[in-house]
């Protein structure tokens, strides 16, 4: 990637620049909502040696967890799928209801296109940014480092999604059994130097550790994404991920 996923779950590209534009940059996240995003856990009545036998399968579902997630990504090539996402600008009273479709080539090839609630395409690959809206004739033209900038330094974390390596390095790694099907786990993820930055909660496939959902709480703004129907390693064609205005498009650049 290995940083598709950190795209897909930031708002700014999937709930597109006018929704984006309601929010507060991200900034400390109150203590009261990260107690609401991590899994609530009940006072223990066991014995000392029955939390300590829990605390051990705990430790092995994490090291299980992570281990799967990993091998995961290193042996995804390519991935097609829909997702459903719902954005909660709670500061600003926006909710929105996001449906689509990505498309993936590693390393760098990202292409989401939004089917509702209005037709934009999002085309990068990691060096270029094209965000184009057909109803309107226009384009937005950046450099991927310039987005990932302006987007503040809070995002930093997030933006090495992907990277698992580093991903569970840079943050603390919650791992639980999910009851619900078809899950597996699901993994809660806070920044170790900032703890109340964000919380990044993943639920990860019970086949491969694919993570099919994700929740992801910075400041007042909740993002939860579902992952429909995942193609893996299916062959793109990569002009798929080219973008040429067409005739008559306004194209705005954006150099800083």
């Amino acid at each position: 990637m290995n940083r598709n996923f950190a795209l897909f779950l930031l708002a700014v590209l999937l709930t597109g620049p006018a929704a984006a534009g309601e929010t507060k940059k991200p900034g400390r996240l109150p203590a009261k909502e990260v107690k609401k995003a991590a899994p609530k856990i009940a006072a223990s009545t066991q014995t000392p040696a029955a939390v300590s036998a829990a605390g051990t399968e705990e430790n092995k579902l994490e090291t299980l967890a992570i281990a799967g997630l990993k091998d995961w990504d290193a042996r995804l090539e390519t991935l097609q799928t829909r997702f459903t996402q719902e954005v909660d600008f709670s500061d600003a009273g926006i909710k929105q209801h996001v449906e689509g479709i990505l498309s993936y080539v590693k390393p760098d090839l990202l292409k989401i296109e939004h089917i509702k609630p209005a037709r934009q395409l999002v085309y990068t690959d990691i060096k270029e940014l094209w965000i184009y809206k057909p109803e309107d004739s226009q384009a937005v033209r950046t450099s991927w480092e310039s987005w990932k900038t302006n987007q503040s330094s809070n995002f930093s974390g997030i933006m090495d999604f992907g990277n698992y390596s580093s991903l569970t390095g840079k943050n603390s790694v919650r791992v639980f059994k999910d009851k619900a099907a078809p899950y597996y786990v699901r993994m809660v993820l806070t920044p170790k130097s900032n703890p109340g930055l964000y919380v990044l909660t993943l639920a990860l496939s019970s086949t491969d550790y694919f993570p099919a959902e994700a929740a992801l709480i910075i400041d007042n703004t909740v993002i939860k994404t579902r992952l429909e129907n995942p193609d893996k390693n299916a062959p793109l064609d990569k002009a798929l991920f080219r973008f040429v205005p067409p005739k008559g498009t306004e194209v705005l650049e954006f150099k800083n």
